[in-house]
């Protein structure tokens, strides 16, 4: 028997709450989804997905790599539609900066209040330091000390934002892997909606639901963890 040769599997939004919906046994086979059952499925999953997404342990598909140019003299830069960089990170985890093309540099993160505690923030300089401020609909991205010139770049890892659902046909913003969880904590989030608490269905997603965000986690952690590397120290000679 010939297999697939294909990994590009994908449900849609409603596939999804339809199947967290025959989990709890409320959703036949070829029923379709009232109107409202829709929307407050669409809902409820975006609002799961945002929850999500604020959990450091969750989302390693969500790193994603950016860079721009620093401008002489100037320690602020806007993230938002028009802004220096366009899209607005969730989180900016990591910034390395180079200067005239060298090596890359990983500044150090400051906390809000060590930023604003700083004395003279237009001191000029190698830019060591950053503080991401992060709002509603906009970021700012602050350096400090300022470019002491325009030759400056920097790189840097960050955490984007999971894209809403919008419509039934949509797919979700998650790897294929993630909708088995997706299914089971969507259902999770349902039960009182459909008064299906205490029921026999209702505790096996609970279990369910656990167990496989249990596991994701346990997957993006050990994605994230990092190696060492011995090497030999090139100045310990041995002479024979």
């Amino acid at each position: 028997m010939a297999v697939s040769n294909s990994t590009d599997f994908k449900s849609t939004a409603v596939e999804i709450i339809k199947d967290a919906r025959r989990l709890l046994g409320i959703h036949a086979e070829e029923e379709e989804l009232e109107n409202h059952e829709l929307e407050t499925g669409k809902r409820l999953l975006t609002m799961m997905l945002k929850d999500w997404e604020a959990d450091p342990a969750l989302g390693t598909w969500l790193l994603t790599e950016g860079a721009m140019s620093l401008v002489n003299s100037d320690g602020a830069y806007t993230f938002q539609t028009g802004g220096d960089f366009t899209t607005v990170p969730f989180e900016i985890t990591q910034i390395r900066i180079s200067h005239d093309s060298g090596n890359e540099i990983e500044l150090t993160h400051m906390a809000r209040q060590d930023y604003y505690r700083l004395p003279n923030k237009t001191t000029e300089g190698f830019p060591t330091q950053y503080f991401y401020d992060r709002q509603r609909d906009g970021g700012t991205l602050y350096v400090w000390p300022e470019p002491d010139d325009g030759n400056y770049d920097v790189s840097f890892t960050y955490r984007r934002r999971i894209m809403d659902v919008d419509s039934g046909v949509d797919n979700l913003d998650i790897p294929p892997e993630w909708e088995w969880a997706v299914i089971n904590n969507l259902a999770v989030l349902l039960i009182p909606v459909t008064a299906r608490g205490g029921t026999p269905e209702a505790a096996q997603v609970i279990t369910q639901a656990d167990v496989s965000l249990s596991k994701l986690k346990a997957f993006d952690a050990a994605n994230d963890e990092g190696s060492m590397i011995v090497a030999r120290d090139p100045y310990d000679y041995r002479r024979s």
